[in-house]
């Protein structure tokens, strides 16, 4: 057979072949292995058009040699009015079901009082032997169901009846039916001798929703101390006392309220076939409080930038711990402001919710059971401009700053008060109103808060990111994803990963990173 030598391409086809790989590399090089800023809709953009120029000399790196830490992070709300009802008031249909969309997307644990805050007594007459009124809270605890929500209970308020104002002379003010939704009943608590009625009503509430097909497993026990101060000793009874249940007086303790719910719920999961693990309880629900005052009567030595702490309310944490029966999590409240006057930019008073997580975490967990290991939630949090501003993102980005230092010093979850914000308090809210056509649309807030649950989540492990401009830029980071927050009202160009970002004010921007982990 003869021999056919093959055919060799000819010189032209080679010089062809070559620049389409040369290509093809740049092409790849430009934008697939590059970082880009992710948009709400899940798109991304590059952070920078290919060029020589020089990068920007400030700039933000991050060690991927190991992680620092894990995300136990997940974002939560609570359910404290009707704009997400229909029908209800002037609420527009299209708009409250948007704002459901967007409740489904970004949220994980959804909260509600079992009373107030939207919810009706659902035990308002004493001469009924029962309470009856379920229809609010089954639509609420089912709402976080359809939206793929964890539904979360609050025990808290308790109808009017039950409840009493302890007075500077140790008397007890009772309350009447007309005084149900006033200022006198949310700052009253249970009677001692009305414990049993309030125990009652707590298993009524467990039977229900513990079992099929609501399957809440979440709750936390009251709300802020509510009724606990004590006007004889300016402190808050937060003891282990059961009072002096003789008659209808107000003395009983929060600790001794709390033991009592506590072993009611596990009484009433085991009558049902669940195990005790599975049921998470929280308290003690204490709204955390800062001074500006050098001179205030209650200051304890945990002070910082923003403020110093107020002892009492540190001091039923502590008491809480070494004397609670049994926790699922702990559970605490509060705002980046002071209760007197803000002396601080926002930015930093908002470093507050990682530096409580900081505080319980460092208490001896032997004297205080549950300190190094319990799941710290912020029942209510409040980081706001504290300012007259109608800012959203400059709103967003104090926000998303807290979460940041929250997340970072291993908070487990955030509940939001509500969707739509309080423009009382400058609270921009994650979505716009429901009550009119257009509403129920993503706020700058919303989109931050979903990146959290998206790309931050619990197990998530994090990374050291260091910004050369630390005062100017906040950044979280991932082996996929940097979270960065611009805390000024200017325009900042950051060098990451070899490229161009570039920041508008107050802008909260997720970029994607493509990186090798060791």
């Amino acid at each position: 057979m003869d021999y056919q030598p093959r055919r060799q391409l000819r010189p032209w086809v080679i010089v062809v072949l070559s620049l389409v790989l040369i290509f093809v590399a740049v092409f790849v090089s430009i934008f697939v292995f590059r970082p880009g800023i992710l948009f709400p809709n899940g798109s991304s953009s590059s952070a920078s058009s290919h060029s020589n120029v020089a990068l920007p000399k400030d700039h933000v790196t991050i060690d991927f040699s190991s992680p620092v830490g894990t995300s136990q992070f997940s974002p939560g709300i609570s359910h404290v009015d009707d704009t997400l009802s229909y029908p209800w008031n002037n609420n527009d249909q299209t708009a409250v079901n948007h704002a459901k969309d967007l409740l489904k997307q970004a949220i994980t644990y959804q909260n509600t009082a079992i009373m107030a805050w939207g919810a009706p007594d659902p035990w308002p007459d004493p001469s009924q032997a029962e309470p009856s009124d379920w229809s609010y809270l089954d639509q609420r605890v089912q709402l976080a169901r359809d939206t793929g929500g964890i539904p979360v209970l609050t025990l808290c308020e308790a109808p009017w009846w039950m409840k009493g104002i302890l007075q500077q002379d140790g008397t007890t003010q009772l309350l009447k039916a007309s005084d149900e939704w006033s200022n006198d009943a949310y700052n009253a608590r249970i009677l001692d001798n009305k414990m049993g009625a309030w125990l009652h009503l707590v298993q009524r509430v467990a039977e229900r929703y513990m079992a099929p097909p609501y399957n809440v497993r979440y709750f936390q026990v009251w709300n802020e101390l509510k009724g606990y101060y004590n006007p004889a000793t300016q402190n808050f009874d937060y003891n282990n006392s059961p009072g002096d249940p003789s008659g209808p007086n107000a003395k009983h303790g929060y600790t001794y309220m709390y033991n009592q719910v506590y072993n009611r719920l596990m009484q009433v999961a085991t009558s049902l076939g669940i195990p005790k693990g599975e049921i998470k309880v929280g308290g003690p629900y204490v709204s955390v409080i800062t001074w500006s005052a050098s001179d205030h009567a209650n200051l304890s030595h945990l002070s910082k930038a923003y403020g110093t702490y107020d002892q009492r309310l540190l001091d039923a944490i502590q008491y809480w711990l070494h004397n609670k029966v049994g926790a699922g999590f702990i559970t605490i409240d509060g705002s980046n402001s002071n209760d007197d006057k803000d002396t601080v930019d926002p930015f930093t008073a908002a470093e507050k919710f990682g530096d409580m997580v900081s505080w319980i975490r460092s208490l001896d967990n032997t004297t205080y059971p549950g300190a190094a290991t319990l799941p710290i939630w912020w029942a209510e949090w409040y980081a706001t401009t504290y300012a007259h501003t109608s800012n959203n993102q400059y709103d967003a980005a104090i926000k998303a700053y807290a979460m940041i230092k929250l997340l970072k010093a291993g908070g487990a979850v955030a509940l939001s008060w509500g969707g739509t914000g309080d423009d009382t308090t400058y609270d921009g809210g994650l979505w716009t109103d429901t009550g009119s056509a257009g509403g129920g649309q993503p706020r700058p807030w919303y989109d931050a808060y979903k990146a959290f649950k998206l790309y931050f989540g619990p197990g998530t492990k994090l990374y050291r990111a260091t910004v050369s401009i630390p005062n100017d830029v906040e950044a979280l980071a991932s082996s996929s994803r940097l979270m960065l927050v611009n805390k000024t009202a200017q325009t900042i160009s950051l060098a990451v990963e070899g490229e161009a970002v570039t920041l508008s004010p107050y802008q909260v921007s997720v970029i994607a990173i493509k990186v090798s982990i060791p």
